[in-house]
């Protein structure tokens, strides 16, 4: 990826910039030179010049060495030290583990997506539900693939669909379908993994085969619970919208389309 036009939009000083990342023992090594042939039509002649790159997955190592003092324009000063901020307690989390440093990592980065308080409070009950699940289902035999069986099972009986139908409902062409869920959405499908996790540990399931059939009740269980709130409060707990494109629409004035 080139440098030059990220250090150029933060209005930062290039050649101190190339200088830093050269004395990096890490993006120092990383660091590449292309030359490239730059043509025009009219029979001018061609330029010949060079672009420094670094590997995508360093461009983030690179932002989090800035110093965000340099920058003058407020607004981008603010995002650069933001993604500093969360860079700290991703790094924590993933090195340490901490599971509080990862759970206000991800807050932190759901509140810069847009999301509320209240719904973020939400996601991550059901991250914490599913992480157990997960767990359980890696202790007892579960691999690979089975794992996304297993998560459509329960899906399917909570909500008569598979992920990527609810995602495809909703007008989501990809991403986490959790992501783009209502509060209540995410409350049932809370319930149904809450249900399988009881289902599992009640049964003992160990293997695909068990944990199928405790899957399957964890979901049918809470698709029941589903209708029965839908039949009493005479709503429906589906949503066809995005939450966070309808949060926009919102913070943004646009009137929502009925």
């Amino acid at each position: 990826m080139a440098l030059r036009p990220i250090v150029e939009a933060l209005g930062l000083n290039w050649s101190g910039q190339l200088q830093r990342i050269k004395r990096d023992a890490v993006l120092g090594k990383h660091l590449k030179t292309l030359s490239v042939v730059v043509t025009h039509t009219e029979g001018r002649d061609a330029q010949h010049g060079q672009i420094s790159c670094l590997p995508k997955q360093y461009i983030s190592g690179f932002l989090f060495g800035i110093a965000a003092g340099r920058i003058k324009d407020s607004k981008l000063r603010a995002k650069v030290i933001q993604f500093q901020e969360e860079a700290h307690l991703f790094l924590d989390a993933a090195f340490t583990g901490d599971a509080e440093s990862a759970m206000e990592a991800m807050r932190q980065k759901y509140l810069r997506q847009g999301y509320d308080e209240a719904w973020i409070k939400q996601r991550q009950i059901t991250i914490e539900t599913r992480n157990q699940l997960t767990e359980e289902w890696k202790g007892r035999g579960v691999q690979g693939k089975q794992y996304g069986i297993l998560t459509a099972v329960i899906h399917q009986g909570a909500f008569d669909m598979t992920p990527s139908d609810h995602r495809r409902y909703k007008g989501v062409e990809k991403g986490e379908v959790r992501d783009h869920m209502t509060g209540l959405e995410l409350a049932f499908i809370n319930v149904a993994e809450q249900a399988t996790i009881a289902n599992v540990q009640v049964e003992d399931a160990q293997g695909y085969e068990d944990n199928y059939e405790a899957a399957e009740k964890g979901g049918r269980s809470a698709g029941v619970a589903r209708r029965a709130f839908e039949e009493e409060h005479g709503r429906k707990i589906i949503s066809d919208k995005s939450y966070i494109e309808q949060r926009k629409k919102l913070q943004s004035g646009e009137d929502e389309a009925e």
